[in-house]
């Protein structure tokens, strides 16, 4: 005579099974994926004690502006940031002839991405910069190529352990008012501009005009666009 215990083993074992299955598809066979944010040494040698107040970098009485419009979430940004934005900031931000002003400007089809109301909300803490540049550093970590609220979160708390910055006045910043005006009013600048989507544009202002750069200028574009608006 059969036990009586067998189906229900042979039941349990099929559950087990089942769920199982379910994991794996939810989290993959390789499990889920562990963001490690990097790069904060990286980003306060860069920026650490550069004048910072809201979107801009450098020192206030500079007579020339350089004006950047890009995307957080753009995926070619990451590299036109380390290999020529940042270049020009070792360049200028720590003299006293040009400042830098960051605008959140969306390359992608999405009018504003989330990342853009992050940045923007730690330039409340007059942080975006330090925001930004860590965010490139980072941004093939985010799951899937998705800038979740955990990624976000992720990079906040990164931020609060190599400098001084709040979580809490953060996450409250990037649902506010303000800081959706903010980027409203980047992308009407930009609009104004006449910018196109393929690629981070430079807006140089000076003294004697200014130069529209687009599709990603180089670092020699940017030096001669100071050079002429400077005024000297």
């Amino acid at each position: 005579m059969s036990s009586p215990w067998l189906p229900r083993l042979l039941l349990g074992v099929g559950i087990v099974g089942v769920c199982a299955a379910i994991v794996s598809i939810s989290v993959g066979t390789g499990g889920p994926k562990v963001i490690k944010i990097t790069g904060g040494d990286a980003v306060q040698e860069l920026l650490g004690g550069v004048r910072q107040d809201g979107a801009y970098l450098g020192s206030p009485d500079a007579p020339v502006t350089i004006g950047l419009f890009t995307d957080l979430q753009c995926s070619t940004c990451d590299t036109y940031q380390l290999d020529t934005v940042d270049p020009l900031i070792s360049q200028y931000a720590r003299g006293e002839d040009v400042r830098f002003e960051f605008h959140n400007y969306s390359l992608g089809q999405a009018d504003v991405t989330q990342s853009a109301y992050a940045a923007t909300a730690a330039g409340e803490q007059d942080q975006e910069w330090q925001f930004a540049e860590l965010f490139f550093r980072n941004q093939d970590e985010a799951p899937g190529g998705q800038v979740t609220d955990e990624f976000l979160d992720d990079l906040g708390n990164a931020m609060d352990s190599f400098t001084t910055f709040d979580l809490g006045p953060w996450h409250d910043a990037m649902g506010s008012q303000e800081v959706k005006d903010r980027v409203d009013s980047d992308q009407k600048l930009a609009a104004q501009y006449r910018l196109r989507v393929e690629a981070p544009s430079m807006v140089v202002d000076g003294p004697g005009g200014t130069k529209v750069l687009q599709d990603g200028p180089t670092t020699d574009d940017v030096e001669a666009a100071v050079a002429e608006v400077g005024g000297s």
